[in-house]
């Protein structure tokens, strides 16, 4: 769903205006097809960031659900590794919204393309070392991410890294799956082959196992794991082919984080690590043998903090503020009938908000019913003319499109780059 200039001229409207007669919005961090996101200040002062699902979308029952199940979800995440979500409301207008946590920092995606393309495999280690101990919170609660990829890693500027976007998460309980039988949510270029193939039955904690994976092969290598032309064909190759061994591809790779890559992308889930419980020690064991010391011993990496300013960026846009960066979720949708309403229900992952949902979720209620918005009564159902999505676009239905793709680069010096190269150049 492509960003049109009638809902960013309308979002960027809104800055300096009081939400619910209590969040002023300072400054808009990001615009997309389904959501917008402001640095904010609260009455008492409190900072935070406000994402607010356009208004014309608010009236659809099914968004307003899809929407605020991203902050239940992430929520019952219960570790430090998920963004927090305080709190959801309704405006006067109503415009369902969600308040979440500010972070400074860059992604993961940004940090990758501002070191050269790779990172260092102690550093990579780390990375996966702790996703996956919020992944193991997420599962023991019944949660799986099914979105993972280095767009949805932050890393802030103490050191932390989050794990954002739970808008396609699911939670593994009767009555609370998100997704039907031959229905796909997703990134295809992260994705599991029982998830690219649309069996929702088979897809478990080894399916976000097989994204850490593919995380792991983009960071230390620079390419995706299927290189593909399309978005259909990107689908076709997770399902069907094997991923290449990494140290095919990556020389000097120590044999043993070469192995653990291999492991977690098996087609086959039993051939994969049981658990992310497993992976995170194999991961924690690989990085003693490499640096002598343990996971939590090495100093912080932390994440750089890049200047003022908003980039579109097709569909969504990366956007970042002083003092907090917040960059949005990539969701260049190709569109099949009203397949839009699945894309996460926001198409702006970011900073903000790792989010998780409760099994049942009342959608939030104001007490004046919303109404559309003259001549915006609808979302577009087409990407914009002039983008063509990537293998990297999340996808909530199978329809080609051209994919946009870059050479894989050469890994980067022992000393990081100067904080003033630009964090937001893409690798695609």
């Amino acid at each position: 769903m492509g960003v049109t200039l009638d809902i960013e001229e309308r979002s960027r409207a809104r800055v300096g205006s009081v939400v619910s007669g209590k969040w002023r919005l300072d400054a808009l961090l990001g615009v997309g097809g389904m959501a917008a996101v402001y640095a904010a200040t609260h009455r008492n002062k409190k900072r935070a960031a406000v994402k607010m699902l356009h208004r014309e979308l608010s009236v659809e029952e099914t968004l307003r659900r899809r929407f605020l199940r991203e902050g239940y979800v992430a929520n019952s995440v219960g570790h430090r590794g998920a963004v927090r979500v305080d709190d959801d409301d309704v405006d006067e207008d109503g415009s369902v919204y969600l308040v979440m946590e500010l972070l400074e920092g860059e992604t993961i995606e940004a940090r990758c393309e501002r070191l050269g393309g790779r990172l260092p495999n102690e550093e990579v280690l780390w990375i996966a070392h702790e996703l996956l101990e919020t992944l193991i919170a997420a599962h023991a609660a019944g949660i799986l991410h099914r979105d993972l990829k280095p767009e949805n890693l932050f890393l802030t500027r103490e050191g932390a890294l989050k794990v954002l976007d739970f808008g396609i998460a699911r939670l593994r309980e009767p009555g609370t799956s998100t997704t039907q039988s031959g229905e796909v949510l997703g990134t295809p270029s992260f994705m599991a082959p029982e998830q690219a193939s649309g069996r929702p039955d088979d897809v478990d904690a080894r399916t976000d196992v097989w994204a850490v994976g593919a995380v792991m092969f983009v960071l230390l290598s620079g390419r995706e794991v299927h290189e593909a032309t399309s978005l259909t064909d990107a689908l076709i190759k997770a399902v069907s082919e094997p991923a290449p061994p990494i140290r095919s591809l990556v020389e000097n790779l120590p044999p043993t984080v070469g192995a653990i890559v291999d492991r977690a992308l098996a087609i086959e889930r039993d051939q994969r690590f049981a658990s992310a419980a497993d992976m995170r020690d194999a991961v924690a064991a690989a990085f003693r043998e490499l640096t002598g010391k343990g996971v939590t011993e090495a100093p912080p990496i932390r994440g750089e903090l890049s200047p003022p300013r908003i980039q579109a960026h097709n569909d969504t846009a990366a956007a970042v503020t002083s003092p907090a960066s917040i960059p949005m979720r990539s969701s260049r949708v190709p569109l099949v009938a009203l397949a839009v309403a699945l894309a996460a229900a926001i198409g702006l992952g970011g900073v903000l908000w790792p989010t998780e949902q409760e099994p049942e979720v009342a959608p939030a209620t104001s007490t004046t019913p919303p109404t559309p918005i003259a001549q915006a009564s609808a979302p577009t159902l087409a990407p914009p003319a002039a983008a063509a999505p990537s293998t990297s676009a999340t996808v909530s239905a199978v329809a080609p499109v051209p994919a946009r793709r870059g050479a894989p680069k050469p890994p980067p010096s022992a000393a990081p780059a100067a904080s003033s190269a630009d964090p937001y150049a893409r690798r695609r």
